[in-house]
Parts: structure tokens; sequence; C-alpha cells
């Protein structure tokens, strides 16, 4: 009977607790300006998107922490010079548009200038889950598939919605051909979220 009494008092701790620390959670989607540096692509941003679900949680009123889980889609192209850097196992017919699918986790620590500004910056983990593209011969992959970047933004917040702006910079080298050249992400989004509580 005591440990029964014990775990309802500990369970009503903390929804109480959580209560009082501003969970949030809710969907969002984003615009995402893809850009992918490297030799053999051309260094142009292009239009993609983001779609997910978003939970924040305030440890104080200004310190915070908002984990997110997105589907990203992103795109590049190859350039006409791509042959000539991978001479050996590159794909001469290879289409020029290159498609790219993540499963993507930024973790971002937020603060709160006041209720309606909040500055966020943390990491960003992308898990490629499919790739849209034949640049090499024998069906080898060109792209690694972790990428990891650190993200910063900042989100502007009108009750239940919110409207943010990010950057993330790439820091894995994503070429997945060889070491002689390095291929790094960027990203630039803007987008929307509603919250659900």
């Amino acid at each position: 009977m005591k440990k029964r009494l014990l775990a309802v008092a500990i369970l009503c701790t903390v929804v109480s607790v959580v209560n009082a620390q501003q969970l949030h959670y809710g969907i969002k989607a984003d615009l995402n300006m893809f850009k992918l540096d490297g030799e053999g692509i051309k260094p142009n941003y292009t239009l993609g998107g983001r779609i997910g679900v978003f939970a924040s949680y305030d440890f104080t009123k200004k310190w915070g922490i908002q984990p997110e889980l997105l589907f990203s889609q992103a795109g590049a192209k190859r350039d006409d010079d791509f042959s000539a850097r991978y001479i050996h196992n590159s794909n001469d017919q290879a289409n020029k548009n290159i498609k790219l699918s993540y499963l993507t986790l930024p973790i971002l620590l937020r603060y709160n200038i006041n209720k309606m500004i909040t500055v966020n910056a943390g990491p960003e983990y992308s898990y490629l889950i499919y790739a849209n593209e034949n640049l090499l011969t024998y069906n080898q992959a060109a792209f690694k598939r972790s990428d990891l970047g650190v993200a910063a933004g900042a989100t502007l917040t009108f009750d239940i919605l919110h409207v943010y702006a990010r950057y993330v910079l790439g820091l894995t080298d994503v070429n997945n051909i060889d070491d002689r050249y390095s291929w790094k992400t960027q990203q630039a989004q803007i987008g929307l979220g509603i919250n659900f509580k």
C-alpha cells in the first residue's frame, strides 16, 4: 500500500513539474534552401521542404530544450566537370538533378528573450533514407548516410502559432566516393509551427 501511495505521489509530482515547466509540442513545416559545396557539384541553393513534429521544454523562464523529428527533402545538381573530377567511376549518363530524403533530428537549446522571441542553437543529425542519384557506375552510392551539422535560428511565437528562421551548417563530409574532395551541406529555412499544447 505504501509503495502504491509513493508511486501515485511521484506521478503527481512529475505531472505538476512538467505542467509548471512549460512542456509544449506540435507540428511544423518549412521551406528548405539546400546547398551542397564540393567539387563536381553546382554550388547553388535548391528548394526543398521539411515536415515533422517538435517538443519544447522550458527549464526556467529563459532556458529550455527543443528536440524535433523531421522528414527533409533536398536537392543538388551535378556540375559539368563531375566526370573529369571522378574519372575512374563516374557515370557519364548520370542525371543532372540529385534528390535526397533525410530523417532529421535537431536538438536545440532555447533562450527565451521574452514571451514572443526565442533564439535557439544546437546539433542537428540527418540520416539519408533515400537518394535518387546515379552519379557512379555499378549503382555505387555517392553520398554517405550520416550528416552532422550545427543549427541556429530564431522563433516568433503568436499564441498557438509560431514562425521561425534557421541556418544549418553541415560539419560532415558526405562524399562517399573518395577522400580527395569534401562535400558539405548548408541549409537556410523559414517555416511555420502549430502548438497543440
